[in-house]
């Protein structure tokens, strides 16, 4: 039987060599990245069971490979960590909750253990500050006046404090400046709440129903803000 596979992302040689021992003497294998950059080719034709961040690379990272990250981060059990310099021992500063919480290394990589590995092809995110407003399905005469903090061709995350989003709940979405208004039929696939972490909060949706010529004016628009 295969050892469960993280792919750990450390541009440092000494300090991947810290985390693949630490792996290896907990029973799993590591499949090294020195830029986050790699992931996206790594993870669409590898299984994996997870994702180990060094928070120095994070740091570092821009606003565009950040979100490129996004649909990884969601897919995959993820966290970050450190090395404290006065003991060379490993911190886990923050896993993602979505596959369940964590305190420790040995806390996550349990999780790791139980997850089935998968492969994760993520979408071509951009990003694009899109003016918008956000009708919940049930109140359509009281949209909330919003913004994409990226978009991509199947959806977008749309900043909302609004506290009873759900994953699975149907949406519409107008975007001010389209010269197709029609509302555009989505579904919320994840919540980021207000409060619950030092990231922008809001929903993720993917676009159900959305009209050809929304389609290309939004595709447009990605190209001309995507880096080069």
């Amino acid at each position: 039987m295969n050892a469960p596979t993280l792919i750990l992302v450390a541009r440092s040689e000494s300090r991947t060599q810290t985390y693949r021992e630490a792996l290896e003497l907990r029973g799993f294998a590591c499949q090294p990245a020195s830029e986050l950059k790699d992931l996206p080719a790594l993870t669409c034709r590898t299984l994996f069971n997870g994702v180990l961040l060094d928070m120095p690379i994070i740091t570092k990272a821009s606003t565009a490979e950040k979100n490129q990250l996004e649909d990884i981060l969601r897919a995959l059990p993820s966290a970050y960590l450190n090395i404290a310099p006065a003991t060379d021992s490993i911190k886990l500063l923050m896993a993602d909750n979505h596959h369940g919480m964590a305190r420790s290394l040995d806390e996550f990589l349990t999780i790791c253990n139980g997850f089935t590995p998968r492969l994760v092809r993520p979408n071509d995110r951009v990003s694009l500050h899109l003016n918008a407003l956000l009708f919940d399905g049930q109140h359509l005469d009281q949209p909330e006046q919003t913004v994409t903090l990226n978009v991509s061709s199947q959806g977008c995350f749309l900043f909302s404090t609004h506290p009873t989003h759900q994953p699975g709940q149907q949406v519409k979405v107008q975007f001010v400046g389209l010269s197709d208004p029609t509302l555009i039929s989505c579904v919320i696939r994840w919540v980021r709440p207000w409060g619950t972490c030092h990231q922008m909060p809001g929903i993720g949706v993917t676009f159900e129903l959305i009209s050809e010529s929304q389609r290309t004016q939004l595709n447009e628009l990605m190209a001309a803000h995507k880096p080069y």
